[in-house]
């Protein structure tokens, strides 16, 4: 009987076998980090996303009972600015691991509409802009 493995000449890989597997190992990993950086930003993303769902739900409320977004149930204006205005939303309900209550405003306000804005300041979500308006619609950017 012959024993294969102590054949001259076919004891492993050769040098260009070896090579040719670095090589696509690296245009793998290449193509695979930025998808997987892209898709981590956009995990980020979805706290931005509860945060203004959030205050979207305590306004939705509030316009049921007065049936105006830019007054609250005692007839206070709500304007554009700081989102905390919005009864029912206390600084804690916005406190995220990657967006704070500072992250997160009113950027238009009218008796039957809205529109919301989280913008990223530090960290990876740095540059990232979520918008909800009344509607419900999300738009996101800087990815």
């Amino acid at each position: 009987m012959i024993d294969h493995m102590n054949r001259p000449g076919e004891r492993g890989f050769t040098l260009v076998e070896l090579m040719v597997v670095a090589v696509i190992v690296a245009i793998l990993a290449a193509v695979a980090v930025p998808m997987i950086e892209v898709n981590r930003k956009r995990a980020m993303i979805t706290e931005a996303e509860a945060g203004l769902g959030t205050i979207r739900n305590a306004w939705r409320a509030m316009y049921a009972e007065t049936r105006d977004y830019s007054r609250t149930a005692n007839g206070e204006p709500i304007t554009a600015g700081p989102a905390l205005v919005v009864p029912g939303i206390g600084p804690v309900d916005l406190e995220g691991q990657f967006f704070t209550s500072d992250n997160y405003e009113i950027l238009a306000v009218e008796q039957h509409s809205f529109l919301l804005r989280c913008s990223g300041t530090t960290g990876a979500v740095a540059g990232i802009e979520v918008t909800l308006d009344s509607d419900g619609h999300f738009r996101r950017s800087g990815l």
